[in-house]
């Protein structure tokens, strides 16, 4: 039977067959990996979240839940208040099989731990920073390693053409890699 047009507004998108919906980092269980989805709450709440490593599409993973939380991200534990850890919505990472989770294929590199590495897929700046960017040496196709993030994830150092370079990790968050085995 041909798909009809009211099928596609109606139907229940397929789920996953883990049933991971998203929650609050609160919610979720100690122990876990997570990838953040969304960050609620005022501008600067979610701002100072991303400050901390808190960024979407970033993967956390919460070690301990005792008053306050204790949680790892970019290789950084990082101890977050319940109030402000129920402006983070997350969802499991699903390791199924044709799933996102269980294949990656790019991801920015600033969601890349420390020791790991990758090639350089695209830089998604404006002209005059991606000019910037490319006389420093970051361009497509390059190999990259992530080589250590400062206390608070920015800024994060990478190693690029036999060099070491520091960059901010609001430049990190522009810059498309794909990790290498």
């Amino acid at each position: 039977m041909p798909n009809r047009w009211w099928d596609k507004i109606f139907s229940k998108p397929e789920q996953c067959v883990c049933h991971a919906d998203s929650k609050k980092l609160t919610e979720a269980p100690a122990g876990t990996r997570l990838r953040i989805e969304c960050l609620h709450g005022e501008h600067g709440v979610c701002e100072r979240l991303r400050e901390m490593g808190f960024c979407e599409k970033s993967e956390v993973e919460k070690i301990a839940d005792s008053g306050t939380l204790i949680c790892k991200v970019c290789d950084a534990k990082v101890i977050l208040s319940k109030g402000l850890a129920q402006n983070v919505m997350v969802k499991h990472i699903c390791t199924c099989e044709g799933h996102e989770g269980a294949q990656q294929k790019t991801m920015f590199l600033s969601q890349m731990p420390a020791g790991s590495h990758g090639v350089i897929v695209d830089l998604k700046f404006g002209s005059g920073d991606y000019e910037r960017i490319e006389e420093m040496g970051v361009t497509p196709g390059e190999p990259v390693e992530v080589v250590r993030y400062a206390p608070m994830g920015d800024p994060v150092e990478i190693k690029i053409r036999g060099y070491c370079l520091s960059l901010r990790r609001q430049e990190a968050d522009r810059i498309s890699v794909k990790p290498l085995p």
